[in-house]
């Protein structure tokens, strides 16, 4: 045996290892300190190894642990001393138990496969920090189990060790990933680390992502392609299609939906070669991959906005480019209808077989130019219209008998034109004889004597004729209270008051056999109501007419034989209805016919007596089952309550407790009775003029005896006398002359500075101071 002095040498062992992975740096061990039994070593006798991990002793008593060994530890024996055998280490000599050591190297199985995310430096033993070798980061590295701190590896059929902290677990796979386009595969996650070349649709099993990239596999292990390099499916190349310019700002999409990703915004004009389409979507390609625009925003020229629709005026050519020395594409016919995109100089730019092309635009106008084909006459007054349809936009107007050059038709409509703009006409509404300058609205009849007819509508114009009761003519529309009727060729007017639907008839003649329509019909004993009747009738009561006695008395025989007089609007040839009461009715309502209606002798009889005009006012007395009794004339009448409209009159309600408020009120209570000559009292069935004056000052509070209207004008029982007929004012009295006989004749009440209410006509009734048969005759007016 061979003694060794001071330290013992330092003894490497030896490891085998497959793979490759980093190791840590390692802390070398302490020395141990020779003892006595130490100091001399014998030759070596062998080698042995660790089959599993063991302690190494200073002693053969096992007492004092040097340290811990792991398994596939090589020693050179030195013999053995009971249990134990003397092996070689650090210059000296220490002890292993006997039953720890084989004769050959062990096998280590492998227990896992491990990853590492940066370069490994491999060691030959957990105490020795010498680096066997390298391995790059991101290998697949097989282990054999661990020692401490320690994995142990393969490499070159020799075991070796790295720190364990340097390994990871293997990472998941998460799918197969393919290159959108030839790129590069990178060996560490950063673009300046090594890389190779990828083509396009290249194939990828991924193991997650790294910051911007993707962990793919390799043979060996793990390499590193930009994310964004990256799909889901192989990409399919789609061939050119054609170039296209964008025609209103528009986003473009990753994907072909509206709800994908924005990849940016392009401005008109922007021109793009396009790959096909997908649905709705325009394919291109931005920095390489395919993106997507909607197709309706593209299209095969630059936009310009649309400025107008012109028509051709002359025959025009079509230049190539906005100069008259470029190439003629083809010549544009007059009224060639050309959409406008602006202008380039002189010039208007429009598309000609899907290009842009030019042409001048003094040869453009507005409308068509149509040749003249003649001339017609307005029918009537009509409105001229922008286009050949009555729902455009009315461009003037014509009046009737105006003579108009014509330029041709468009469909049932003439075309008209004014400066150099056209517009349309129904052709119905032309002829080519010059017409009236009226049309006929009607048919009248004349309802009084000597009615004077006017060259205007008003009473200072021109009298150029009369006409008689009776006479039947046509009308030609209203000019506020006058009507337009042809006289001698000539168009003039009269006072629409003395004019009617129905043809005046005969008096009825003596015998006639009359029937009372009214109850308390009053019979007089003379032909005028200055005093009380003498007997009040029935209604349904015979009587025989005696004598016609002006327009307002009958002087009658009863059954009995008794005779006296009667009022005409109480009486009638025809029978009443016997079973029909008569119910009062409120005065102080306007009654309107909502459209010409027929009125009834009686509410049985099976035809109209007669027609009452649309529009007109009515004055009923009472109603009867579903009639009103009104006044045609002098006759009572029927009229259908369903043809009557009532409203509110606001000039008759009583504004205050003033006698000028109760004269009003006076009258109003009786607006409907009959025109009664001489009476001053509603006994008598209604009232003349000056007795309704009478009746209604002493109403009012205002007494004093009856007089007639000269005696009211020129007596001091009114005051304030005023001549001017813009002077009235309400509750004023108004005077009228020369209307039945020289000087003062007709009285009436102020309801404003217009309208007067009083007995006048056939029955008690409103009317304006400016209806010409009372404007003709005003006299002035006279205050309480």
């Amino acid at each position: 045996m061979k003694k060794w002095t001071a330290h013992v040498a330092g003894l490497a062992a030896t490891l085998m290892l497959s793979s490759v992975l980093p190791a840590p740096a390692f802390a070398e061990s302490p020395p141990v300190q020779p003892t006595a039994e130490t100091q001399t070593v014998t030759e070596t006798i062998g080698t042995a190894y660790l089959k599993e991990d063991a302690a190494l002793l200073q002693t053969a008593d096992s007492a004092t642990v040097i340290q811990q060994l792991p398994a596939g530890t090589t020693f050179k024996t030195l013999g053995t001393d009971g249990d134990f055998t003397r092996v070689s280490w650090q210059e000296g000599a220490a002890y292993v138990a006997t039953n720890a050591l084989t004769q050959t190297a062990p096998v280590f199985q492998k227990q896992a496969t491990l990853t590492s995310k940066s370069p490994l430096s491999l060691v030959a033993s957990p105490f020795d920090s010498t680096v066997v070798t390298t391995l790059p980061a991101y290998q697949r590295i097989d282990t054999y189990g661990t020692f401490d701190t320690f994995t142990r590896l393969k490499w070159n059929e020799q075991y070796v060790y790295v720190s364990t902290t340097q390994l990871e677990q293997l990472p998941k796979l998460v799918g197969t990933r393919y290159a959108k386009r030839a790129t590069s595969l990178f060996v560490e996650p950063k673009t300046t680390s090594a890389k190779s070349a990828v083509t396009q649709n290249q194939a990828f099993e991924t193991f997650g992502t790294t910051g911007t990239f993707t962990r793919v596999a390799t043979k060996t292990g793990y390499a590193f392609v930009l994310t964004a390099d990256l799909a889901d499916a192989p990409v399919v190349n789609h061939p050119e299609t054609g170039l296209r310019y964008v025609q209103q700002q528009t986003t473009v999409y990753a994907t072909a939906t509206t709800k994908g990703k924005v990849v940016q915004s392009l401005p008109v004009n922007t021109s793009l070669q396009t790959y096909g389409v997908e649905g709705s979507f325009t394919r291109i390609k931005r920095n390489d991959e395919y993106a997507y625009v909607l197709t309706a925003h593209l299209g095969t020229l630059k936009y310009y906005p649309k400025t107008a629709r012109l028509y051709v005026q002359r025959a025009t050519p079509i230049y190539s480019d906005a100069k008259s020395s470029s190439p003629v594409l083809k010549q544009h016919q007059t009224n060639t209808l050309l959409t406008v995109y602006g202008t380039s100089g002189t010039y208007s730019r429009i598309i000609f077989r899907g290009v842009h092309a030019y042409v001048k635009t003094a040869d453009l106008g507005t409308g068509k130019v149509y040749a003249s084909t003649g001339t017609r006459y307005a029918k009537r007054n009509l409105s001229v219209y922008t286009s050949a349809s009555t729902k455009s936009k009315i461009m003037y107007s014509v009046k009737r008998a105006d003579k108009l050059t014509v330029y041709g038709t468009s469909g049932s409509y003439t075309r008209l034109k004014k400066g150099s703009v056209y517009g349309y006409v129904k052709t119905t509404d032309l002829v080519t004889k010059k017409p009236d300058l009226y049309d006929v609205t009607g048919q009248r009849y004349v309802t009084e004597d000597d009615v004077v007819i006017r060259s205007q509508a008003k009473l200072s114009s021109k009298k150029i004729g009369t006409l008689k009761k009776g006479t039947s003519i046509s009308i030609y529309g209203k000019s506020g209270y006058y009507t337009r009727v042809k006289y001698k060729n000539a168009f003039g007017f009269v006072d629409s008051s003395r004019i009617g639907l129905n043809k005046p008839t005969a008096k009825a003649k003596k015998g006639t056999t009359f029937y009372v329509h009214l109850d308390q019909t009053p019979l007089f004993s003379a032909d005028v109501a200055y005093s009380r009747p003498a007997a009040y009738l029935k209604k349904g009561t015979k009587l025989i007419g005696l004598k016609s006695i002006d327009d307002d008395f009958w002087q009658v025989r009863l059954a009995n034989g008794q005779t006296g007089y009667v009022l005409n609007p109480y009486i009638s040839t025809s029978k009443p209805d016997m079973g029909l009461t008569q119910k009062a009715i409120d005065r102080a309502k306007i009654y309107t016919v909502k459209q010409t209606t027929s009125f009834f002798a009686s509410p049985t009889s099976p035809k109209g007596n007669g027609l009452v005009e649309q529009g007109k006012r009515v004055y009923p007395r009472h109603r009867v089952g579903n009639f009103y009794v009104i006044q045609s004339g002098w006759t009572p009448v029927y009229l259908p309550v369903s043809a009557v409209t009532i409203t509110s009159d606001k000039r008759v309600v009583k504004k205050n407790n003033t006698r000028g408020e109760k004269l009003i009120q006076a009258a109003v209570q009786h607006i409907g009775t009959p025109y009664t000559w001489g009476s001053q009292d509603a006994v008598n069935g209604g009232f003349d003029c000056s007795g309704l004056i009478h009746y209604a000052t002493n109403k009012a509070g205002k007494y004093g005896g009856r007089t007639n209207v000269r005696g009211y004008w020129y007596g001091a029982f009114f005051t304030n006398r005023r001549t001017s007929i813009s002077s009235g004012k309400r509750s004023d009295i108004v005077f009228f002359q020369n209307t039945y006989t020289d000087g003062p004749s007709h009285i009436g009440i102020m309801l404003d500075s217009e309208h007067f209410i009083h007995a006048g006509g056939s029955q008690l009734q409103i009317n304006s101071i400016y209806e010409p048969r009372w404007q003709e005759h005003f006299l002035g007016f006279k205050s309480m």
